[in-house]
């Protein structure tokens, strides 16, 4: 155990035991956030980097613009016989640039619900050592982290289930300044 203890004091973490006679030994350990790394899913909104945690993606599916416009400004897509709300990654983080002709929706599942997020290109998977945020970025709702990519480009980590929780309560706020008028 002396060995593992020096590794991780070594890494700027610690390692802590805790015993009770007839309950049990809890072993702790605590690294720093820089060294946590994820699966991480790679896409592209203009020139900026998102990445989404893999184990919350299902799917892909593409959106064309005529698909969007046929829902009147409602973000749903039919996807599998199945309506899926979805969230313009772009306009929430205000990313300026057109959007092409066919963006794609990873499809999301948060507490049981599909969700999905619109980008304008899929990468793939990349797994991502996780930083902490910068102060500019420190209060971004729906940023949980950031990474640097191979090319030096800072790629935002996105935590979705904030992200959906937000953009819930924004039109809930929307739907309740409308009946008040």
């Amino acid at each position: 155990m002396d060995v593992v203890k020096r590794a991780i004091d070594g890494l700027r973490g610690s390692l802590s035991i805790t015993s009770a006679r007839g309950k049990g030994t809890a072993i702790t350990l605590k690294l720093p956030l820089t060294l946590a790394i994820i699966d991480g899913f790679l896409t592209r909104i203009g020139m900026e980097y998102f990445i989404f945690p893999l184990s919350l993606v299902e799917e892909c599916v593409e959106l064309s613009r005529e698909a969007s416009k046929a829902t009147h400004g409602r973000h749903l897509a039919h996807v599998r016989g199945q309506l899926v709300p979805y969230i313009r990654l772009r306009e929430h983080f205000m990313v300026s640039g057109t959007p092409p002709g066919f963006e794609q929706i990873v499809i999301t599942n948060v507490d049981n619900r599909r969700v999905g997020m619109v980008v304008d290109t899929v990468v793939g998977e990349h797994q991502t050592v996780i930083k902490s945020l910068g102060r500019f970025y420190r209060q971004v709702d729906g940023i949980s982290g950031a990474t640097i990519l191979g090319s030096g480009t800072v790629a935002l980590i996105l935590d979705i289930p904030r992200l959906v929780r937000l953009v819930e309560q924004q039109e809930a706020q929307l739907t309740r300044g409308g009946e008040l008028s």
